[in-house]
């Protein structure tokens, strides 16, 4: 009879712990804000079909540092240019990321990403596309003319804004993007005195639904792109 008694505490004593040890753990997991900032590099990146498109999206690395004031600073360029403009031409357009984007002089583009409080699984990133190469602008509105947009929507500068991303973790080292059907994407530009415009130059619902993996790194941005030129 005792050791009945006994073995009913053991296992009442072996639930509480393992019920506190989970509260704890859901207690010590950082924000999602907090868990997203630092330095990442995309390894993996595949299409709503599930098709590898990591390469199509790489020139030569995509590489991104998030920061706590909500900043956005990499070789992200061409990623978000295939989210919005991916499609038959792209292979065309792609030959001209190189001319659009000079990553190896350490010219990044920049964006915004927004989060909620608390541990959310859906965040808002705003990336801010503009050539970072000497061409400039020039160059910018040349792929916009290539990809079929009308003379009258041409901008040196264009932010793709997408909400309701999907965002989750492997541990704390790993970090997914998907944009799927329930993400919700706006197209602006400024104006003269800096008041954000509606861009209506591409359709906002035919932005390529994607997954992206990303790991973090401890290594700088300019140390990323000079080793993957290497």
């Amino acid at each position: 009879m005792h050791t009945t008694i006994f073995r009913r505490i053991l296992l009442v004593a072996l639930a509480a712990a393992a019920f506190t040890s989970c509260d704890l753990n859901n207690l010590i997991t950082p924000p999602t804000k907090q868990q997203m900032q630092g330095t990442w590099v995309l390894t993996q990146a595949t299409d709503e079909q599930g098709i590898d498109i990591t390469q199509k999206v790489s020139f030569p690395v995509t590489a991104i540092q998030l920061t706590d004031d909500n900043g956005m600073v990499g070789t992200m360029g061409p990623m978000f240019t295939y989210i919005v403009y991916g499609g038959s031409k792209w292979a065309e357009v792609a030959g001209k990321m190189d001319q659009l984007f000079d990553y190896t002089s350490f010219r990044f583009n920049t964006g915004e990403f927004f989060v909620g409080e608390g541990q959310v699984d859906n965040f808002t990133v705003e990336a801010k596309l503009q050539a970072t190469a000497i061409a400039g602008g020039s160059a910018f509105t040349s792929v916009l003319s290539l990809l079929g947009v009308n003379a009258s929507f041409l901008q040196q500068t264009i932010y793709h804004k997408f909400m309701n991303v999907a965002v989750d973790f492997e541990g704390k080292d790993t970090m997914i993007w998907t944009l799927d059907k329930q993400t919700e994407a706006i197209y602006n530009y400024k104006n003269l005195v800096g008041n954000t415009v509606v861009w209506g130059g591409w359709p906002t619902n035919g932005f390529q639904k994607c997954r992206f993996v990303f790991t973090r790194k401890t290594l700088k941005l300019e140390d990323l792109v000079t080793a993957a030129r290497r």
